[in-house]
């Protein structure tokens, strides 16, 4: 667990955050801490701690519009496995952990003034530890879609539910689903 707790600083500084500038409370770029349940439909369901970085590298497509640069990091343990829902003997508990680290595009979708969808695809590398989730293979596509809220004081949070497969390019592909609550504050 330790370990974990490095990665998540070290990713943290790693990620220059620009948020002092004004710009970005209005372009919506910056760091979002997330916290959930990776792999909520199956056993090996797992806690998930993740940064998100918004940039602020646009990309014009067409049909598409206007596409922004992200970068995630998410973090993921089951420690005895506490969020089992059948009763194991203590003999059968056992520590998962993973790790995903993915790039990729986000289109904004305002709603209203407060209320904004972002729809996301990313590709990135996941890897497990100890009895952690096997996906597969290392290299896994993520479809993420999110519902924010930003408060008058800019405060922003909102809910992700996401989708990470390896398109069944590995020897297996059992996917995972994913919802996170996520939640940034501008100075």
């Amino acid at each position: 667990m330790k370990i974990f707790i490095k990665i998540f600083f070290l990713a943290i500084f790693i990620f220059p955050n620009s948020n002092a500038d004004a710009n970005n409370i209005m372009n919506d770029t910056g760091k979002f801490i997330k916290f959930g349940v990776f792999d909520f439909k199956h056993q090996t369901d797992m806690f998930a701690l993740g940064v998100k970085k918004v940039t602020n590298n646009n990309i014009e497509l067409p049909y598409l519009g206007e596409l922004t640069q992200i970068y995630d990091l998410i973090l993921m343990t089951d420690l005895d496995e506490s969020l089992t829902h059948d009763n194991q003997s203590d003999t059968n508990k056992r520590e998962e952990y993973g790790i995903y680290f993915s790039s990729g595009l986000q289109k904004k979708l305002d709603l209203s003034e407060k209320l904004f969808f972002l729809p996301s695809f990313s590709i990135g590398f996941y890897n497990e530890f100890d009895q952690g989730k096997d996906m597969g293979f290392p290299i896994e596509f993520k479809s993420e879609i999110e519902l924010n809220f930003k408060s008058s004081n800019n405060f922003i949070y909102g809910v992700t539910y996401s989708h990470i497969s390896n398109a069944d390019i590995g020897s297996k592909n059992p996917g995972s689903d994913s919802i996170l609550i996520g939640f940034r504050y501008n100075k």
